[in-house]
């Protein structure tokens, strides 16, 4: 699996949706409060994400049954980079929400597909090493995303860029 480009594919897109995923629960709260919105408001954005979240792994696994694997993971990160294009002309708290569902349902929908992927394109026989390889992509993304997307808002005042990087992340 090491030697093919399926897997070093499957790599790409774990690091890249752990990088957004772990930017928005970083900085979602903040984004919101530097929007004028009540701190106790801008973390409910944060708490539908979870629900949402859940939500898309719970259907994530019946979705992938009727569609596939691949295009069930394909749509969610075209959803998931449409809701960063809403997230970036976002500035009321409704709006938030309305990113806050988009993206906690596939968010959960990616995550379902971190141990189904794998297992269709490569088999069963090496399932934990190939997970633990797709894990630790999307930890290496996770680690990064919210360090960068600090770094940017300090230099910047702003979030825009950073949602920009993430709607090019999902594509």
């Amino acid at each position: 699996a090491v030697r093919t480009a399926q897997l070093w594919i499957l790599f790409v897109i774990y690091v890249c949706a752990g990088l957004s995923i772990q930017i928005i629960m970083v900085h979602i709260v903040i984004h919101a409060t530097g929007l004028g919105i009540s701190p106790v408001s801008a973390a409910s954005v944060l708490s539908i994400v979870g629900v949402g979240s859940l939500v898309g792994r719970v259907m994530g696994g019946g979705v992938s049954d009727r569609f596939g694997n691949k295009p069930t993971i394909t749509v969610a990160l075209i959803l998931m980079g449409a809701g960063f294009i809403w997230l970036l002309v976002a500035k009321e708290l409704w709006m938030l929400y309305i990113f806050a569902i988009i993206f906690g349902l596939t968010y959960g929908e990616i995550l379902c597909m971190m141990s189904l992927l794998p297992a269709e394109l490569f088999g069963l026989k090496s399932q934990g090493v190939i997970l633990g390889i797709t894990i630790f992509a999307s930890t290496i993304g996770g680690s990064i995303g919210p360090v960068v997307a600090g770094r940017i808002f300090d230099m910047t005042g702003s979030y825009q860029i950073t949602f920009m990087i993430c709607v090019a992340a999902a594509i």
